[in-house]
């Protein structure tokens, strides 16, 4: 392997919520010379599947505490990932995690060669699972992507829609039809709390080296922002090549067919949610995501 768990600051984590630009920043960290990239490795998912998307549950009824299979069988001794034997599973789950990351990068190593490359993990769909993650690789790297839920709402919207993006990548999917977008919205809003709430527990308890990044400021400044983020990884460019790495993944350059209303690069125009939802949907969104918005100052 190139590195073990005694180089585990390579690992750098992007957890937070689906929709919330960590494509667009993999993108833009991979194009550094000494980093490998993996987009979405659902290991996050995995370790939780989501209590909600059972047959017969009421998302309304659940809390952090027992929206996912992990959590809400915690206690249970017989139960794999039982608290009990957390003194077992943590850092087994540590070393799984590290030495898969290791054989990736391994087998797909960055521009410059380097045998101690950064490699960058884009999990938001896992990010429910942050708190595992974390505390299965405390010395890594976190960087918790924030964006306001009302825009991710309307952002996984437009993406399922019956002639959106999911349905190009998912075998089957038919899309969410009109008479079933109140409880999509309502699902999408439990998912965007529970998530975000996850993540700032993680980001709290974490003793690594952690930095949190709104996906507004990134959208506003990203050269600036970028050069945070490369300073904070200790892997800084000049001005001319982080210019550069920025402008390579502006969405404009992205291909023709994946910008636009239906694409899955969107429109990055803040506040698009209060043209793109009804009166109705909005209200039951801020029903589920409102205090959290005002907590997180996006109120």
């Amino acid at each position: 392997m190139l590195w073990g768990r005694r180089n585990e600051r390579n690992i750098v984590w992007i957890l937070g919520s689906p929709r919330s630009g960590s494509t667009w920043l993999m993108l833009m960290l991979k194009r550094h010379p000494d980093v490998v990239a993996l987009d979405e490795p659902m290991i996050g998912a995995f370790l939780a599947p989501f209590v909600a998307e059972q047959p017969g549950v009421d998302g309304a009824l659940l809390t952090t505490d027992n929206f996912t299979m992990r959590r809400a069988a915690a206690h249970r001794s017989e139960h794999f990932f039982a608290e009990e034997f957390a003194d077992t599973w943590v850092p087994a789950l540590g070393s799984l995690i590290t030495e898969r990351l290791a054989a990736h990068a391994e087998r797909y190593p960055p521009a410059s060669g380097s045998k101690r490359p950064l490699v960058v993990v884009k999990e938001p769909n896992g990010s429910q699972s942050a708190d595992a993650i974390m505390r299965a690789l405390p010395q890594s790297r976190m960087l918790f992507l924030l964006r306001d839920g009302r825009d991710v709402v309307d952002s996984e919207l437009a993406g399922s829609a019956p002639d959106g993006w999911v349905g190009r990548l998912i075998p089957g999917f038919q899309g969410v039809a009109e008479e079933d977008r109140l409880e999509f919205i309502r699902q999408a809003a439990r998912k965007w709390l529970w998530r975000t709430e996850v993540v700032e527990e993680a980001y709290a308890a974490h003793t690594g080296p952690k930095l949190k990044l709104r996906y507004e400021d990134l959208l506003a400044e990203p050269v600036e922002r970028m050069r945070e983020v490369l300073d904070w990884l200790g892997a800084p460019l000049a001005e001319e090549q982080l210019v550069d790495l920025v402008e390579s993944r502006s969405i404009d350059k992205a291909p023709a067919s994946d910008r636009g209303p239906k694409g899955f690069f969107r429109s990055a125009s803040p506040g698009r949610w209060r043209e793109n939802l009804s009166a109705d949907e909005q209200e039951a969104m801020l029903e589920i995501i409102g205090p959290k918005l005002a907590e997180t100052a996006y109120a």
